[in-house]
């Protein structure tokens, strides 16, 4: 289990404006009202070919000319002297900023939800092979989902918690989309039953879009190993 932490809005409306792209990119856009009425634009880049520049060019055109203001940036897990772009989510407003103290001052102070907790939990060892439902859940899953509820309760003002399920590359996309949003949905399920709020827990499933491994092209014990790492359920706990 990985443990990372990081920064993110509150928002209090999501409305979807664009989505991904078979032929493009791979992303999601989405405008957003922040919890201080303001409209801002997030955009979320899920592949790995494209690079970080995707969120930027997909702001860019979201903007229509006009400056992108970066207002948040999150990335994937990096050593602290990698200074590399890894903007994997980014939340941004279109226009220059207020340039007047006067209208600085009258902005309300908002309080910001922070990312409190992430946590990575590998399916292998979560789910019966091929299975999804609660009665898959294998003894050692289970102990690592118990660890994850107790430190989410120990958190005051959770608003919200992302439960997002991948798959490796192996396999059809019919079989591995569905598969990733069970078992997500899955361990959604387990959280309720265990005490955590339904209301704050949303569950996807991106199949094997978002990978994080480079393994050979084939489909050899060696390579299956190598592929571990994507096959995984990701927790992420947002705080005020």
């Amino acid at each position: 289990m990985k443990w990372l932490s990081g920064w993110s809005l509150s928002l209090s409306v999501v409305l979807l404006v664009g989505c991904s792209s078979a032929s493009g990119p791979t992303f999601n856009a989405y405008t957003v009202t922040a919890a201080d009425g303001s409209r801002l634009h997030q955009v979320e880049c899920h592949g790995i070919l494209e690079g970080p520049a995707t969120c930027m060019k997909v702001a860019q055109r979201i903007c229509h000319g006009e400056p992108v203001r970066a207002v948040q940036r999150v990335g994937r897990l990096q050593p602290d002297n990698d200074e590399a772009d890894v903007t994997r989510r980014l939340t941004f407003a279109c226009g220059d900023p207020p340039d007047t103290p006067a209208a600085a001052a009258s902005q309300p102070l908002v309080p910001v939800a922070q990312t409190v907790d992430q946590f990575v939990l590998q399916t292998d060892t979560l789910f019966a092979f091929g299975q999804s439902s609660l009665t898959s859940i294998l003894p050692g899953g289970a102990v690592n989902l118990e660890q994850v509820v107790a430190r989410i309760k120990q958190r005051t003002g959770v608003q919200f918690i992302s439960v997002v399920g991948h798959t490796d590359r192996l396999g059809p996309d019919t079989v591995n989309q569905p598969l990733s949003l069970a078992r997500a949905q899955t361990v959604r399920e387990y959280m309720i039953k265990h005490g955590l709020d339904g209301e704050v827990i949303h569950a996807t499933g991106v199949g094997s879009r978002d990978s994080t491994t480079q393994c050979p092209e084939s489909e050899s014990r060696a390579v299956i190993a190598c592929l571990q790492p994507d096959r995984r359920v990701s927790i992420e706990v947002r705080a005020q």
